[in-house]
């Protein structure tokens, strides 16, 4: 009889770089993590996730990343793992690569199933006309950076989200935001660790959109490392502009979040 163990390539010693889907997991859970600390959050490893409060107004800052498979009777446990970390008016996220079971009986809301995209190592096509692209390097690009996602994703009521600091922009991410005739209009974001440009904070503003500065600005952040492959969690409506960027769908994700208590 054969002792062999096979690797289901999410065991804690399976290098970073054993696939693109590792790779993403692990650089997106870091990448939380490390925003956490330069910001005054708190970041957390338990058993198969990573957590990360951001202390943002923005659920989408404040992430559970699972970051292996886990059998339904681990969820709950979890879960309230997570409940316990988070504070109870705080607006949180549980982002899975891996199938999940039915959350809402622990409280959970499903966001959705966005899909996952990667783009091959390669260049990049030419900007839009028009639409001039700049790094965040001052408090008044980042100001521009910030007013533009929050129209974008009607964060007005619910306030600017943890991204909008400077000492991110300074340290660990490079963010972009495009301008036409000097106003800004699009944004884009990117880490690039473990092997890969983890792309992220791709918007544009409503009523501009369908004229090629999502595209423009993804392609900026991609172009950071064009000799590495770049990875995203795409929306329904973004996952056309992706493709044609050359991103391939791989699969989608699961999504869940945690509603504020109030």
């Amino acid at each position: 009889m054969s002792t062999e163990v096979l690797t289901t390539g999410w065991e804690p010693g399976v290098p970073a770089d054993d696939t693109i889907t590792r790779r993403f997991v692990l650089a997106y859970a870091d990448r939380i993590a490390a925003m956490a600390s330069r910001t005054g959050g708190r970041q957390k490893w338990v058993d198969g996730a990573r957590m990360a409060d951001l202390r943002s107004p923005f659920g989408y800052d404040n992430a559970v990343v699972v970051t292996r498979p886990l059998a339904e009777a681990e969820w709950p446990g979890l879960l309230e793992a997570a409940g316990a970390f988070f504070p109870p008016s705080r607006w949180w996220v549980v982002l899975s690569v891996f199938a999940t079971p039915d959350l809402t009986g622990l409280g959970l809301v499903r966001v959705g199933h966005p899909p996952l995209m990667l783009r091959p190592p390669g260049p990049v096509p030419p900007p839009a006309p028009g639409l001039e692209v700049r790094a965040v390097t001052d408090e008044a690009t980042l100001a521009d950076f910030g007013s533009v996602l929050v129209a974008a994703y009607g964060l007005a009521d619910v306030g600017v989200p943890a991204i909008a600091d400077l000492a991110l922009a300074r340290s660990l991410l490079h963010l972009r935001v495009g301008y036409v005739d000097g106003v800004p209009v699009a944004t884009a974001g990117a880490v690039v660790h473990h092997g890969i440009v983890e792309v992220d904070w791709v918007a544009t503003l409503p009523g501009l959109r369908r004229r090629g500065y999502g595209a423009a600005v993804t392609s900026a952040v991609v172009d950071l490392a064009p000799e590495l492959p770049s990875v995203l969690v795409a929306s329904d409506d973004g996952q056309g502009v992706y493709r044609r960027l050359g991103y391939l769908d791989l699969f989608r994700t699961t999504m869940w979040e945690h509603p504020p208590s109030w």
